[in-house]
């Protein structure tokens, strides 16, 4: 958000502790370069297949904010599919090898958030067409400026599973501007109490994109990973705001808030030692991911 934490950063953290905890594991999948198109665009993506046998549940990976290229996804493929899940991510729209124009002035337009969410779309539509895919396991994974673009797919695209999203926010885009002008995107120190943000963001109001109709329309099991010290979105406003889903609209959502962490969910340099197990747990038993 704000071009601070792009998907490209957030993966990085995810892999240096993915490979710190699973260096001695050898990953047994296989990686399958793919191409799909989209709103008159073809984009170049890669996907990660478990070794045995399918049809597979699968997972596609929706971008935050940043020129994100298909092989950010490795590491978190690398995970799921020693579940037995697949996973795809592509070249972001106007990013290496995938076609249109990556948006970077206004990439949180309403428009252009739309336009990604097609893009995820047909990421699905893609997945679905394949044989060695089961089309009624397939779910959203996605982090930071996802958060806006994953409630989209869900609320729109059929028979999506499940969505995970890392640090995303449920606040609207003007409301993220705000609290990101306020903490600097996590460059200055902060000196405002809690309080005083809040106040500050109830008197400036939400304005821009909001997820929030879109989030009452999903119907499929979320899963939301947070830091209490998220630089770049505010995790009161942002909790505030699932707790009414979940309790006033019967949502099957649910979310973890990691004490001290960062956008990056990083506390104390680290990422949280139960990173993936939440994770796996909720896929395995929440939402009821059937893998052979």
């Amino acid at each position: 958000m704000k071009g601070k934490l792009l998907i490209g950063h957030l993966t990085l953290v995810v892999s240096i502790f993915f490979v710190q905890c699973h260096a001695q594991e050898s990953y047994r999948h296989k990686a399958e370069d793919v191409k799909f198109e989209s709103e008159g665009v073809i984009l170049d993506g890669r996907l990660w297949l478990p070794q045995k046998e399918g049809p597979h549940p699968a997972i596609v990976c929706a971008h935050g904010s940043g020129r994100a290229p298909k092989s950010a996804g490795r590491f978190a493929a690398g995970h799921f599919t020693k579940l037995g899940i697949a996973y795809l991510c592509y070249d972001k729209r106007g990013v290496g090898g995938s076609g249109g124009v990556y948006v970077q002035r206004y990439n949180a337009s309403e428009q252009n958030l739309k336009l990604l969410a097609k893009d995820v779309s047909a990421g699905v539509a893609y997945l679905r067409s394949r044989d060695d895919i089961d089309g009624d396991q397939i779910g959203l994974w996605g982090a930071s400026q996802a958060g806006w673009i994953i409630p989209i797919v869900a609320a729109t695209a059929e028979n999506i599973m499940f969505t995970i999203l890392i640090s995303g926010p449920t606040v609207t885009v003007g409301e993220e501007n705000t609290y990101s002008h306020i903490t600097g995107d996590g460059s200055t120190a902060v000196t405002l109490s809690q309080a005083e943000i809040s106040r500050r963001l109830k008197e400036k109001g939400p304005y821009g994109f909001d997820p929030y109709p879109y989030l009452k329309e999903q119907t499929m099991p979320g899963l939301w990973l947070l830091g209490e010290k998220d630089e770049s979105i505010p995790i009161p406003e942002t909790l505030a705001i699932l707790d009414r889903l979940i309790k006033e609209d019967n949502r099957e959502f649910q979310y973890k808030l990691y004490p001290g962490a960062s956008h990056s969910l990083r506390a104390n340099g680290r990422m949280p030692a139960d990173y993936w197990d939440v994770q796996t747990e909720f896929l395995l038993k929440t939402v009821g991911v059937k893998v052979k």
